[in-house]
């Protein structure tokens, strides 16, 4: 016996019986009631099928992955200027000399050693917030 939750009409059933299919089915996500198979596949599901409509998943998909693209590269940019403000700059590092070289991306602090992105912000956020050591003073 493989007794499972129905998400859709949440009755407990048992999916050893075979598959608990609902057909028409009502999209939780725009409310329109269209037939099973304009609904994906999801094999966790006790029906078998997505309880939001392919239309639906396939615009809240797009609308998320380009709300995403945005955040990041607005991330990039905010990091890049940081980066700059503090006198840390990117340099193109040979890798691989020859008739066709190979390059990479380095990240210079101001003494000019290479460190990582994540190691720099972590300095700059240092020095921007110092956290208090027991005594009230500053720690960096």
């Amino acid at each position: 016996m493989d007794l499972k939750s129905c998400g859709y009409c949440k009755e407990m059933v048992d999916l050893s019986v075979g598959p608990h299919i609902h057909d028409p089915k009502k999209c939780k996500q725009c409310g329109e009631v269209l037939p099973a198979e304009a609904f994906d596949r999801w094999p966790s599901s006790a029906d078998g099928r997505r309880h939001s409509c392919s239309e639906c998943v396939s615009g809240q998909s797009a609308t998320s992955r380009a709300q995403g693209v945005a955040e990041k590269d607005k991330q990039f940019r905010d990091d890049k200027e940081k980066l700059k403000k503090h006198g840390y700059r990117w340099v193109r590092r040979v890798v691989q000399p020859g008739p066709d070289p190979v390059f990479r991306w380095a990240l210079l602090d101001p003494l000019g050693q290479e460190v990582s992105k994540e190691k720099a912000l972590g300095d700059i956020e240092l020095a921007e917030n110092p956290v208090p050591n027991d005594f009230g003073y500053p720690v960096y």
